[in-house]
């Protein structure tokens, strides 16, 4: 639930942008089975980097940028564009860098990029959906270094989303084309959605167009998080209120969903494809997690915008992308520490949570 509620979430107040940040403080100290690093602003989105015990999240308030959480030191760092590389050969129909001060950040993916000749880097494409200054899709890049004390963050260009839409959460193709999610069509609203009735859709830019494109049969109730399959023939999309995620057929998108995961009792948020261990036989799976939305200190399930506002548990799974078969990893009682909780990643033995709503990530160890 994010582009409805920018102005609640403009509230939170400024931090300064580069500062570290540990755990630690009464307000921070461990509740309800989490730990916590305090500090943040709404960190929506955590995406794992294939660059040890590393995470990158979102800030969804103006000016919170891009961290990188170091799961092991407990520490976050600010990563905000030192510089910014138009790569107009990509990007030719963004008119300019973004300005960071109105940066405001959720949705993520994180895509590995070529590295120049002869190069010991390691680079990676990041997209992610912004509301600040303009509706967009900004991408960078993100470069490790060897000695480096931290990664090098470039602003590399944007995809502007059509007059009256609003992108919520991207996820990119091997070949650089870029789906996005619309949880609001225009004239559609919360209501709307807690009524079950289709509210969004999902949007599609090819390399050389100047703008998105709406995909037909994708519509569906509060399109939220999306990812593509390892093979690039699907793409997965989460119905939050529905407590579903809808696979669909990249090459007959028109045609509707091919098959869904039904989740128990609470509303899918962010999904996202989960590296895959070493030696692992499972195949491919994705992660999802969200509010157990039937709370009865709120009054059960909302019924409105208002309604998600109260603090409520939360539920991580994992789906089978083939079969939609479900698998519960983790959950978590209500406690107004950690509320809103969007996303999960796993590192190691740990589950990290991010939140639309919190000043804080949370993270819990994960029996597996």
């Amino acid at each position: 639930m994010k582009h409805t509620l920018l102005a609640l979430l403009i509230a939170v107040s400024a931090l300064s942008s580069h500062a570290l940040f540990a755990q630690g403080g009464p307000d921070c100290s461990a509740t309800a089975g989490l730990s916590f690093i305090c500090g943040l602003q709404n960190p929506e989105d955590v995406v794992p980097i294939p660059q040890g015990n590393l995470l990158l999240t979102s800030g969804m308030a103006p000016g919170a940028g891009l961290t990188l959480v170091n799961t092991r030191a407990r520490m976050v760092q600010r990563l905000y564009v030192g510089t910014a590389r138009h790569d107009r050969s990509r990007f030719d129909g963004c008119p300019g860098p973004l300005d960071r001060k109105q940066a405001l950040l959720h949705g993520l993916a994180l895509r590995p990029a070529a590295n120049p000749p002869q190069s010991s880097e390691t680079r990676y494409t990041g997209y992610a959906t912004n509301h600040g200054g303009r509706e967009s899709v900004e991408v960078f890049e993100l470069a490790f270094r060897p000695g480096a004390a931290q990664p090098e963050l470039s602003w590399i260009g944007c995809v502007l989303l059509p007059a009256k839409l609003a992108a919520n959460s991207v996820a990119a193709f091997s070949d650089g084309t870029l789906i996005a999610t619309v949880l609001f069509l225009p004239g559609r609203t919360f209501e709307d959605a807690f009524a079950f009735r289709n509210t969004g859709i999902v949007l599609q830019w090819t390399p050389g167009a100047k703008t998105f494109v709406e995909l037909k049969g994708t519509e569906l109730v509060a399109n939220n998080g999306i990812e593509t399959s390892s093979d690039d023939r699907e793409f997965y999309v989460a119905s939050t209120t529905m407590r579903r995620v809808y696979a669909f057929s990249r090459a007959k998108p028109g045609a509707g969903p091919l098959r869904f995961a039904q989740l128990k009792d609470f509303g899918p948020d962010n999904v996202r494809r989960m590296p895959r261990n070493p030696g692992d036989k499972t195949g491919d799976r994705l992660i999802t997690a969200g509010l157990i939305d039937d709370e009865p200190a709120c009054g059960g399930r909302p019924k409105n915008e208002a309604g998600i506002r109260c603090p409520m548990g939360y539920a991580v799974v994992t789906i089978d992308p083939a079969t939609m078969a479900v698998t519960e990893i983790a959950r978590g009682p209500r406690t107004p520490a950690f509320t809103g909780t969007a996303m999960a990643a796993v590192v190691g033995n740990e589950l990290w949570l991010g939140s639309f709503f919190a000043d804080r990530l949370a993270y819990r160890s994960l029996k597996r």
